[in-house]
């Protein structure tokens, strides 16, 4: 190979190899939108501690990439996180492995070592928890479920957050693992209803990107080629999903889909999109604080990969208190009527129930579902638990999603599914909710 030749190919690496940030963000006269969203996951934050409610890491990741903080807050949730992951871990409380790759991250965004999570009160005469550990024993049963039985124990977006998180805490990932990542991306394994999960696709192209940055080694450069190979097509069919107003997927996917864009450095019609998500933003849609985290990070050009260079010492901007008023969207006066169906056509005892309930103008769907079952409890009773979204249906006639089956009530307003959960959507007049058991 001549010198011309050999220089064109080690520029032609060096492409490859840097990243680049791809600049998108608010603009200075458009920060008061993202510190409003801030305020709105500190005082979610601090209702939850004082309340005794389980801490949401995803907000701390959101609080940590701000370039305004609340430090005390911060402070506080860290050993939140860290006692709420001894507690879980010496009752045998869930942890999923999602979140405790999403702990993982919390801890350390705070610069502190998930291998050394404090717990005092552990038994056994320890006196650290390692998280690391436990996510790298999660990830082991993910992937053996995967081997025998073609899925994962939880779903591909918690395998994502499981690959991510190891990654940026410097534990190796075995090729195994990723490639089952591959295969999934590859195979139809993103896809819940008939419908992209563009949630899923962004946290692997996430999880994808920090493993492939961390290939050094000549031996595992045919791992790095397919990784590469996977997010061109992981990021084609996120783009295959923008609307045309520039949402991608929906209003609560964009802002993983922005992180993915960006740390891939892939070239689309940012401010669009950014435009849309404020305006959204200043209609009410993340007044929820999980959606809140959600969109916040993108709003500031930062992403999940940059957690592990967040420095804590020295002084951090404070986060000023919002002045932009919250928003106060008509309510509608009058009651409206609600066509509400749940619908099970595939386990044996099938049924399908439909119902017309009247409620308050501005009701929520779960204001709705008590409507229906103190009206016919036997076909419309239903069971829900705490999730980092608000409510969320378990089981409907008694019938529970379960995860060895793959199933789950999905709700739907017309053939379309909800984007918001049953405690934050609200119906709007004649209009038909169904509550489907479904497969993922």
């Amino acid at each position: 190979m001549d010198r011309g030749r050999m220089a064109l190919a080690v520029l032609l690496l060096l492409c490859v190899w840097l990243p680049v940030s791809l600049q998108c963000s608010v603009s200075e006269n458009q920060i008061g939108q993202v510190t409003r969203l801030l305020n709105i996951m500190v005082q979610s934050e601090k209702s939850s501690a004082a309340s005794g409610s389980t801490p949401n890491p995803s907000i701390l990741l959101a609080l940590r990439l701000a370039s305004y903080h609340d430090t005390a807050t911060e402070r506080a949730m860290l050993g939140r996180l860290q006692a709420d992951a001894v507690k879980r871990v010496q009752e045998g409380l869930e942890f999923s492995s999602g979140t405790v790759a999403l702990y993982c991250l919390g801890i350390q965004a705070c610069c502190a070592d998930p291998s050394l999570t404090s717990a005092p009160g552990l038994t056994g005469g320890k006196k650290t928890l390692n998280l690391a550990e436990l996510l790298e024993k999660k990830l082991k049963e993910e992937i053996e479920n995967i081997d025998s039985k073609n899925f994962p124990l939880t779903n591909y977006y918690q395998v994502s957050l499981d690959i991510m998180a190891l990654c940026m805490m410097g534990k190796p990932v075995t090729s195994h693992s990723v490639q089952r990542l591959i295969e999934a991306s590859d195979n139809g394994g993103f896809s819940y209803g008939g419908k992209y999960s563009v949630d899923t696709a962004s946290v692997a192209v996430l999880a994808l990107t920090c493993v492939k940055r961390s290939i050094k080694a000549p031996d595992r450069m045919v791992l790095r080629l397919k990784i590469q190979n996977t997010l061109d097509h992981l990021i084609k069919n996120i783009l295959q999903e923008t609307t045309s107003e520039g949402l991608i997927g929906n209003v609560y996917s964009t802002g993983l889909a922005m992180q993915a864009l960006s740390v891939t450095s892939t070239s689309y019609n940012c401010s669009r999109t950014i435009q849309t998500v404020l305006e959204r933003a200043g209609s009410g849609s993340f007044e929820n604080p999980m959606a809140a985290s959600q969109i916040t990070p993108s709003l500031e050009n930062r992403n999940y990969l940059e957690l592990n260079k967040l420095h804590c010492e020295g002084i951090q901007k404070p986060l000023p208190e919002s002045t932009l008023p919250p928003p106060h969207p008509t309510v509608p006066e009058g009651v409206i009527t609600v066509h509400y169906r749940v619908e099970n056509s595939i386990t044996e005892n099938t049924f399908n129930d439909i119902i017309d309930v009247t409620v308050p103008a501005g009701s929520s769907l779960l204001r709705v579902m008590e409507e229906a079952a103190k009206i016919s409890p036997v076909k419309f009773k239903f069971t829900v638990e705490k999730s980092s979204w608000g409510p969320f249906v378990t089981s409907i006639q008694g019938l529970a999603g379960n995860a060895e089956d793959r199933t789950y009530w999905q709700f739907l307003t017309g053939k379309d599914a909800l984007e918001q959960g049953v405690g934050d959507y609200k119906p709007f007049n004649e209009e038909h909710i169904v509550a489907k058991f479904s497969k993922y």
